[in-house]
């Protein structure tokens, strides 16, 4: 397996923290080199010989050497990698073989992740994801356990996000059968949210995975939930959506899931 070092990660960092910056237009970056180090240490002239602006855009590119340079930012990410690694926190690229794979050559997925626990998606042959109300019925419930017992015991991995009502009886049954989840965060990875989760929490990242693309510290926020939705329907080879009425933020989970090609199915 390649080796990664602490200067790699830290770039990663820096890159995932510049302004005007997303994640579509890092990968784009990334997509130009064989390392981030060759994309780091690459000549403006370079850069644009290589007539980037289609894919990344003049101002982007702009954006992108004032800040490599940064001694501020330098910091910043050198911070946060220390804060990682102290909070027992994973700092995850995509150079590295465990990177999910499900999330390759989708262009708006995170090229650096903070994982607590073990990352073993790779392995797995069918992930289900499954989500759906806070507010949800003795149905629904019923049907979270059911999908998720069933999914574990063909040894597949159970994909959710640790919110109230579907998510955490999906979560929970998945443990309870001696199965594999990943819970997806909207929020760094050292901050369990909701704070009422925490024994799921701690349970979740001892014997299955916590995966956020969010720095430790980071607290949740309204806008994070949509952005953490499409991780979730990214991992799932198939998405359940249980319970859910009216408007909801689930539907930002739907939505991508369908772009992506993963099979939706809405009880």
């Amino acid at each position: 397996m390649k080796e990664i070092g602490e200067d790699i990660i830290q770039k990663y960092v820096m890159l995932s923290l510049m302004k005007g910056i997303g994640v579509v237009t890092q990968n784009a970056l990334l997509s130009l080199f064989e390392s981030i180090s060759m994309l780091f240490e690459a000549k403006e002239g370079l850069l644009l010989s290589k007539e980037p602006e289609r894919k990344v855009g003049r101002k982007r590119l702009e954006a992108f050497f004032r800040q490599r340079e940064d001694p501020s930012l330098t910091r910043e990410a050198g911070e946060i990698v220390k804060a990682a690694r102290e909070a027992k926190i994973d700092i995850l690229v995509r150079e590295e073989m465990n990177y999910p794979k499900r999330f390759l050559h989708l262009q708006d997925m995170p090229a650096i992740l903070y994982i607590k626990g073990d990352l073993w998606i790779n392995s797995i042959v069918e992930s289900v994801g499954i989500v759906g109300s806070r507010r949800c019925s003795q149905t629904g419930k019923n049907e979270a356990i059911r999908i998720a017992k069933e999914t574990v015991k063909k040894d597949g991995a159970v994909i959710s996000g640790l919110a109230k009502g579907i998510d955490s009886y999906a979560h929970t049954a998945a443990l309870k059968n001696g199965g594999y989840t990943i819970a997806v965060l909207g929020n760094g990875a050292d901050i369990c949210y909701p704070h009422e989760h925490e024994r799921l929490y701690e349970s979740i990242a001892k014997n299955g995975c916590i995966m956020t693309e969010y720095p430790p510290g980071t607290m949740p926020r309204g806008y994070s939930f949509p952005r953490r939705n499409r991780l979730i329907a990214a991992l799932s080879d198939c998405l359940y959506v249980i319970d859910v009425k009216g408007k909801s933020g689930t539907q930002t989970t739907v939505e991508y899931a369908r772009r992506y090609g993963r099979t939706v199915t809405i009880i």
